[in-house]
């Protein structure tokens, strides 16, 4: 093994070379299939484009929430250029490699070199990220911004602090999940003034790039929208989410049918904000009556979220009305496997168990070598900026799962993220070059 990772991260440039014309050929060839979410912000988009409008505009005053409100503008500017779904999957194409930089800088930074060549490596046989490029879901550029934030915080220059900060911002107007780095970098600052009775005033910067991006991003949504609004008002339609009587751990959308709890009998007569406030009200009053339940829930929002890892590969393949999950329910209930392989021959059906089965133990084995690789840095006390910064936003992205509700893809960013904990790991298991771990 430690001689087949040494030739393979030996010659990672040709390995990059040869997956980034993986990628380009993908993005040209494969046919897109957006469903959901993806489906979702490609419309937005595309009739923000016909009106001439950016998003949100007037008329989505009365959508149930504003989503993703930096994500989609970008969306718009791309498709205004060239108005194809291919445009979109290959300014993906560019994020992916745009992150395999940073990710490589960021995990030099804070383990050594060997470590960032292993994590490339991991990251580059993570199959979920080609699905990603082919999907129009806010992750990838998410995650882009969160690394760059955490690789510019560690370099402690004011203008890169300024970047880290106006990093976390744009990260924020994509998707609420960029608050989690922002209170990671909080309580790092408070504990390294606790400990050392002292904190350096540079740290500012990254507080007023947060403003900055909120203030200019904010201000330009006020123009064209009337209102001052700079992220995604999800927050309470996924609390509500994971907490009714219909709760099961996961996404569940028949909370919204007559009857349930999110019903809104009139839904066009309120607007984003009206119906905010009243999921919210609805979500918080029964987690009041039925505490219990709701804490009971969190366990299961974990494991919606981490237990399987069909983020995007099902449809990669040619499935994208199913996912890994749908057809394990189906096989452990006797159902008919057609209802979500529909048209597959047997021989098409073993081809896509193969490549899923193979693709989650991949998975599985990452999430124990990050374990590993977490357990021996907090055991020796390796710690520094930069690992903490990675494992306090961890944290913070769990608790905002299993506050609301747990779906394979709310974990990717955190997970990606944690890849050279899983690389030093395997440092550590198989004798592979330096395993230093930067101190401060």
């Amino acid at each position: 093994m430690k001689k087949i990772i040494n030739s393979l991260t030996s010659k990672i440039k040709l390995i990059i070379l040869i997956y980034s014309a993986i990628l380009l050929i993908s993005a040209s060839v494969i046919k897109t299939n957006y469903r959901g979410d993806s489906l979702y912000y490609y419309e937005l988009s595309q009739k923000c484009i016909a009106q001439n409008e950016f998003y949100p505009a007037r008329q989505h005053l009365f959508e149930d929430y504003i989503v993703a409100p930096l994500y989609i503008n970008i969306l718009i500017i791309l498709l205004k250029i060239y108005n194809s779904t291919t445009t979109i999957s290959l300014f993906n194409l560019l994020i992916i490699l745009l992150q395999i930089i940073v990710l490589y800088k960021l995990s030099s930074k804070i383990f050594s070199k060997p470590t960032a060549l292993i994590t490339v490596l991991l990251y580059l046989l993570y199959v979920n990220t080609i699905g990603l490029m082919l999907q129009n879901y806010t992750e990838l550029l998410f995650l882009l911004f969160l690394t760059l934030s955490i690789y510019s915080f560690l370099l402690n220059k004011t203008s890169y602090l300024i970047l880290s900060g106006f990093s976390i911002g744009a990260s924020i107007g994509i998707r609420p999940g960029g608050w989690a780095l922002l209170f990671a970098i909080l309580i790092l600052n408070l504990f390294e003034w606790i400990k050392t009775k002292q904190l350096s005033p540079k740290y500012i910067y990254t507080y007023i790039g947060v403003i900055i991006f909120i203030i200019i991003f904010g201000g330009f949504t006020y123009l064209h929208f009337g209102k001052f609004e700079f992220t995604s008002t999800t927050g309470p339609v996924n609390l509500l989410l994971g907490a009714n009587d219909d709760a099961t751990g996961g996404f569940n959308s028949t909370v919204y049918e007559k009857g349930k709890a999110g019903y809104i009998e009139h839904p066009e007569n309120l607007t984003y904000s009206q119906k905010g406030e009243f999921y919210h009200d609805t979500a918080v009053k029964w987690i009041e009556e039925n505490p219990g339940k709701w804490i009971s829930l969190m366990p299961l929002k974990l494991f919606h979220a981490f237990a399987w890892d069909d983020i995007s590969l099902s449809s990669l393949i040619g499935f994208p009305v199913t996912n890994f999950a749908k057809v394990i329910k189906v096989l452990l209930s006797n159902e008919d496997l057609n209802t979500y392989l529909p048209k597959t021959t047997l021989l098409e059906k073993l081809i896509y168990f193969s490549i899923l089965i193979i693709s989650h133990l991949y998975y599985y084995f990452l999430l124990i070598f990050m374990v590993f690789g977490v357990y021996d840095l907090l055991k020796n006390k390796l710690n520094n900026k930069g690992t903490t910064l990675i494992l306090l936003f961890t944290l913070f992205t769990i608790l905002m799962i299993i506050i609301t509700v747990g779906t394979p893809r709310y974990k990717y960013p955190a997970f990606i993220l944690l890849l050279p904990f899983a690389a030093h790991y395997i440092q550590l298991k198989f004798g592979i070059g330096n395993t230093r771990v930067e101190k401060e």
